[in-house]
């Protein structure tokens, strides 16, 4: 597949949103709704796989979003699993989620895993940041585009996708 068909969802941190993790909340659902908009648009525009390291927050909800278009259309979603313990600070509710996106995406690359060269397994040890980091930079190299959730000025991924000249949509979280 070409680049052009591939876009990363990501997004600022749902936890220093208003709304906080209130789900059921008005603002949240029209976010929620302008995320799945902009998601079918990018489909209906030739976009047919997408990435995401299945976050808390918009990673997870696109990706749940796109699980969900899986059934009636032609897509497919990969989940770049940055470290073995990513969802172990999540709510029940939340690691249930995560866990349902893995089990029907497509695939699940898991980035805390390596082989030397002799093609033995070994486990990177990195700090979660390092290892978000290097999840971000293996979905930059394969995909030609980031759909980002609000202002991206303190986000590594959307700085990244800016200076390898990523087509970066920006999903704007005002609230009508």
């Amino acid at each position: 597949m070409s680049k052009k068909n591939r876009c990363i969802i990501s997004g600022v941190d749902v936890s220093q949103l208003s709304f906080g993790f209130n789900e059921d909340s008005h603002e949240c659902q029209e976010i929620k709704n302008k995320l799945l908009n902009a998601i079918v648009t990018l489909h209906n525009n030739g976009v047919d796989e997408f990435f995401t390291n299945c976050d808390f927050g918009f990673p997870l909800w696109g990706g749940e979003i796109v699980a969900g278009l899986m059934n009636y259309n032609d897509v497919f979603l990969y989940v770049y699993y940055p470290y073995e313990n990513q969802p172990y600070k999540y709510a029940q509710n939340w690691q249930d989620r995560f866990y349902k996106v893995h089990e029907v995406c497509t695939d699940v690359i898991s980035v805390f895993i390596d082989f030397d060269e002799d093609g033995k397994t070994i486990f990177l040890h990195e700090s979660d940041e390092v290892m978000e980091r290097l999840a971000d930079d293996y979905m930059l190299d394969v995909c030609g585009k980031l759909l980002f959730c609000g202002n991206g000025d303190d986000s590594y991924i959307f700085k990244q996708a800016l200076e390898r000249k990523l087509e970066v949509i920006v999903l704007d979280l005002e609230v009508t």
